[in-house]
This record gives C-alpha cells, sequence and structure tokens, in this order.
C-alpha cells in the first residue's frame, strides 16, 4: 500500500501479480495489464479504465509517485475486484424478478428534444424489455405501465419489496450544447466516494444508504447490461459511472439506471425516436440480465475468471460470490484492511 493525498493505493505492479496478469511495460504515461481473455487499460492522471474493452469511471483519479503507477484502494476492492473475481460475491441469490423502472412520467417529461419525449422513450423501452424478459422466463414488475408520475421514493420502495430480484431503471440523457452523444450506466457510489463528476467530497458523500449492501452486485450487473448496449447500439462508450441517484441508493437489491442516449444529441435522437433502436435497447437490458442470471446461476461451474468484453458477444461474466462491503474514508481501516488482503497475499484468493 502506498499513501498519497490522505488516501491508500496500491501499485499497478501488485495488480498485475495479484490478478496473475503481465506486468505493465515500464515508461509512459498509458498502461495495460494482460492476461489470456482479460486486460486493464488506463492512463497516469486519468479517471478512466478499460476493464475488458469495457468503460469505467474510478471513484479516483490514477496517480504516479516516486516512478510507480497507483490506483486508489478503493477503486481496486470496489471495481476491479467484483469485474475480475465475481466468485467472490458473497449469496448472489437466484434472479427471479426484474424491476423494471421508466423514468419521469406524467407532468415530469424529462429530458426532450427535436423528436420527443424522454418519458415516452423510457416507456417504450420498458414494456418492450418487459416482454423479452417475460419469454426469458422473468417475472417482471414495472414502477409505471403507463404516463403517470411515481415519486422516486415509491419506485425503491415498490421494489424494495420483492425478493430475488434485480432493479434496471430507464432514462436518456439531455445535452445543453446539443452534440454530446453516447451511453452510460450508473450504478450507486460507494461510501466516501464523490458521485458522478464531482472532484471533491463532501459530507453527504459519507452517508450509508440500503442499496450499498449491493455494492459488487451494481457494478456486476452494470457491466453485462453496459458491454450489451455498447457492443450492440454502437453509439460512443461514456462509462460505468457512479452516482446517488434516489432510485438506486434506496433499493436492497441490486441495480442500475441506464441512460440511452441523449434526447437532444447527435445522432442519438434521431435513433432514440426509431423503434428498431428502442427495441435494440430492450434486447440489451434482457441479454444483461440473462447474462448475470446465468453467471451467478452456475457458480460451480464456472471458473473465477475475467468478466464481460464489449466487443466479444460471447463472453459471461463469472459471477459467483460478492466482496465484503466496505466503508470510505471514515472506515478507511477495513476498506485498506480488505484491499491490503486481496493485493498482498495473492496466494491466499487464486
Amino acid at each position: 500500500m502506498v499513501l498519497f493525498d490522505n488516501r491508500r493505493y496500491v501499485p499497478i505492479e501488485n495488480v498485475a501479480t495479484f490478478y496473475r496478469m503481465d506486468l505493465p511495460a515500464s515508461g509512459g504515461e498509458r498502461f495495460r495489464l494482460q492476461a489470456t481473455g482479460r486486460s486493464i487499460e488506463g492512463v497516469n492522471g486519468g479517471r478512466e479504465l478499460y476493464i475488458n474493452g469495457v468503460k469505467y469511471v474510478l471513484c479516483f483519479p490514477i496517480v504516479s509517485k516516486d516512478g510507480r503507477t497507483l490506483i486508489s484502494a478503493m477503486d481496486v476492492v470496489k471495481i476491479i475486484e467484483p469485474i475480475l473475481r465475481p466468485q467472490k460475491i458473497k449469496n448472489p441469490g437466484t434472479v427471479r424478478t426484474v424491476i423494471l423502472d421508466a423514468g419521469h412520467g406524467g407532468i415530469d417529461s424529462g429530458a426532450t428534444g427535436p423528436f420527443g419525449k424522454e418519458k415516452d422513450a423510457a416507456l417504450d423501452v420498458v414494456l418492450r424489455a418487459k416482454k423479452l424478459l417475460e419469454e426469458s422466463g422473468f417475472q417482471v414488475r414495472c414502477t409505471r405501465d403507463s404516463d403517470v408520475l411515481i415519486p422516486l421514493e415509491k419506485r425503491a420502495e415498490f421494489a424494495n419489496r420483492h425478493s430475488n430480484a434485480l432493479f434496471v431503471s430507464v432514462h436518456f440523457n439531455k445535452s445543453n450544447t446539443g452534440v454530446a452523444s453516447g451511453l452510460e450506466t450508473y450504478c450507486l457510489a460507494p461510501r466516501g466516494v464523490p458521485s458522478m463528476d464531482e472532484e471533491n467530497l463532501s459530507y453527504s458523500d459519507y452517508i450509508q444508504h440500503p442499496g450499498h449492501k449491493q455494492d459488487p452486485a451494481n457494478v456486476a450487473l452494470a457491466t453485462t447490461v453496459h458491454a450489451a448496449l455498447v457492443r450492440n447500439l454502437r453509439l460512443p462508450d461514456r462509462g460505468v459511472k457512479r452516482a446517488r441517484f434516489v432510485v438506486i441508493k434506496n433499493i436492497t437489491i441490486p441495480g442500475i439506471l441506464v441512460e440511452g442516449g441523449f434526447m437532444s444529441g447527435t445522432p442519438d435522437a434521431q435513433l432514440i425516436a426509431s423503434a428498431a433502436y428502442r427495441q435494440r435497447i430492450a434486447e440489451c437490458i434482457r441479454d444483461g440480465v440473462n447474462r448475470y442470471k446465468d453467471a451467478i446461476a452456475n457458480q460451480s461451474n464456472q471458473k473465477p475468471s475475467a468478466v464481460v468484453a464489449a466487443t466479444d458477444p460471447t463472453s459471461v461474466p463469472t459471477l459467483e460470490k460478492v466482496a465484503p462491503v466496505v466503508g470510505s474514508k471514515v472506515d478507511i481501516e477495513s476498506s485498506v484492511a480488505q484491499a491490503r488482503e486481496a493485493i498482498e497475499s495473492p496466494a491466499k484468493g487464486n
């Protein structure tokens, strides 16, 4: 472990050794760790990491100290670990129900664009996904199935009445410039991590929410769904990101929020207006949920290896068990202890 800016970091050489990947080539700002079927890529000073070609926005920037490239212990425990060693996910349960949440509704139109309103596009995707998931054998419940406004807290309460379930909230983005484009998937920001694109921590970032119990499963579900979206929709990959939206922080089951493009962006808006595009989003949600379910349902037959690749339609994550929930800077000792065990004791975990 290395202390930097009063935060614990892990050298990328330690990450490579523990996950049995090739050591990074020396020199340069960019690095790549690689092994058969998996890879980790990043750049010094950046806050983005590509794992198997899928983009993740990190909790904290990658830094350099004394000639070594360092990744925060929080990112190792909360992102890299559940993706590369999903067999450590504890008690993932059997997925029988999917809660679909169409964003906005009623007097709340959400984002608007030249071809329509977010609330209508989101509901259309949800109804299409509901049909596909039911055909796949899931029980599906919708927070809304018509043009009504449901308070955010009520959506979370509705989801929490279901066990053995997953939660997927469907939204579309807005752009002030009209030129933004791409796909984003959000899961709950861990304790002690800035929300979204914030650089500095605030008091609210340290509050424990019900959704934090599912931190590793949230990342695993986000990975399967986001990889399907990026692979099939061919819009720019804006990454798996972290936020504290009410519908994902207040739920007790694994959950994510999907942004399927920009209502006012180019070429997103025209695509979103197409029924064929909305059908493809629904298919990606079904595929991502199925990949997640299949992986956790076959734990004993899975190897503790890598995840989903954005470019490989056959790649399925091995989701066997979940890394323990760790805290934040306030609870840094437990976080550091778990990261140290995971990174400095490779003989114990592989």
